[in-house]
This record gives structure tokens, C-alpha cells and sequence, in this order.
């Protein structure tokens, strides 16, 4: 049996993940795609169409859907 669980994860540029909602200033968006920039960091577009640059050491807070496998 599966089940999904929501983790909150901290999340660098180099470990953030299309479909993370991540939360920026207070507000919490969903990471539709994402592009690499030089010096490691990254452009996410949010899900409001609004670009983001998060930069390589910044941590954000994101909620990330998981697929757990439960064995009984």
C-alpha cells in the first residue's frame, strides 16, 4: 500500500525541485519550472508566472509531496 506524506524541507538552489511549494516572504507558491544560472544559482517560476532568483547559499522553507510505501 502507498500513501503520500508532505515534508516541510529546507531547500538551497541546488536541491529545490519542480512542484515544491515553496514559501517566499510570507507566501507560499508552487515551483512550476526552473532554469540554472551562472554561480550555481537558479530562476524558478512560480506558479503566479512570477520569476524568482534564489541564490545558491539562500535556504528556503518548501513543502514536498512523498510517496511512502507502508508494509503491513
Amino acid at each position: 500500500m502507498r500513501s503520500e506524506l508532505v515534508r516541510v524541507v529546507t531547500v538551497y538552489a541546488s536541491t529545490v525541485r519542480i512542484g515544491d511549494i515553496v514559501n517566499i516572504r510570507g507566501a507560499e507558491s508552487r515551483v512550476d519550472n526552473m532554469f540554472a544560472l551562472h554561480g550555481g544559482g537558479k530562476r524558478l517560476i512560480l506558479d503566479t508566472s512570477e520569476p524568482f532568483t534564489l541564490a545558491p547559499a539562500v535556504p528556503l522553507f518548501a513543502k514536498r509531496l512523498s510517496t511512502i510505501e507502508i508494509t503491513r
